[in-house]
């Protein structure tokens, strides 16, 4: 009995350790395949701490996808589109995060230079005018105004705050609202001035980005429109045909079909998007 005992606990020890190992390797993985998109989370402050539990949930996703389509519904060309699209989902995820956050960002930025500009006229200089805004205006702007006064007080120059912060956003307001400010604190110029152009220039721009967005979004129920339209022509068809419809999903074309539909649905719906993505 003993022998037994103790074997079960190697062989449990062994699937452990294997589970493990697989664990932090599969972490090497996929912290190469979102490389490129760490450091703008990073720079955004985006919260990474669940990150790696959700990647490997991702890994776990991408054989059940597999073996779901291709061993249980017995579909192995539909299986590949299956997992590319849950391959790619992850990236799709973040890349998502990364444009809302920079939008939230954009779009703060309007009140908070309004803000700072009220301060300066106040007779308040422009580090405080910062830490007085930085605790009125709403997350996640707030956070990045309390880490420029952050950096100040631990004796980094202003100036040098500022630039850093342009360059780790990397975000055309917050870079019109640094660049106007250095240029007034390296030549003297009046900064409530300055703040007051500020804030009426990304008043401007972010009423041209709201009548863009508006112009854009019929398009953009178009494309979901048709994007979601061969689901309902299968569904149509199903309650038209039923036997027809079910050999799609049972014979060998009918399935090589269906990866050529998901495959211009999937690569449709991106491009769709790169064209309606404009910028100011």
């Amino acid at each position: 009995m003993s022998a037994v005992a103790i074997s079960s606990v190697l062989i449990f020890a062994a699937v452990l350790l294997a589970v493990s190992s697989a664990g932090q390797v599969w972490d090497r993985v996929t912290r190469k395949y979102i490389a490129d998109l760490t450091p703008l989370l990073d720079a955004l402050s985006l919260d990474q701490k669940h990150l790696a539990g959700y990647l490997r949930i991702w890994g776990i996703a991408l054989v059940a996808a597999f073996v779901g389509v291709a061993f249980v519904l017995r579909m192995p060309p539909v299986a590949l589109a299956a997992v590319y699209l849950v391959y790619v989902s992850p990236r799709i995820i973040l890349e998502l995060m990364i444009r809302r956050r920079r939008a939230v960002l954009r779009d703060q930025m309007v009140g908070a230079t309004v803000a700072l500009a009220n301060c300066s006229r106040a007779g308040l200089s422009l580090a405080q005018g910062l830490e007085t805004v930085s605790t009125e205006i709403p997350q996640p702007l707030a956070a990045e105004f309390q880490r420029i006064v952050r950096d100040y007080e631990h004796g980094r120059p202003l100036a040098e705050a500022l630039r850093d912060a342009r360059q780790r956003l990397n975000i055309d307001s917050f870079t019109l609202f640094t660049s106007a400010v250095l240029v007034s604190l390296e030549r003297g110029g009046k900064i409530t001035d300055s703040l007051e152009r500020i804030s009426h220039s990304l008043q401007e721009i972010q009423r041209v980005e709201r009548k863009l967005e508006v112009d854009t979004a019929s398009g953009q129920k178009v494309v979901n429109i048709l994007t979601g339209f061969p689901v309902f022509f299968i569904g149509l068809s199903y309650f038209m045909n039923p036997e027809g419809t079910i050999t799609v999903f049972t014979s060998l074309l009918g399935q090589l079909v269906l990866l050529v539909v998901i495959g211009l649905t999937y690569f449709s719906f991106r491009w769709s998007q790169r064209i309606l993505a404009i910028e100011v």
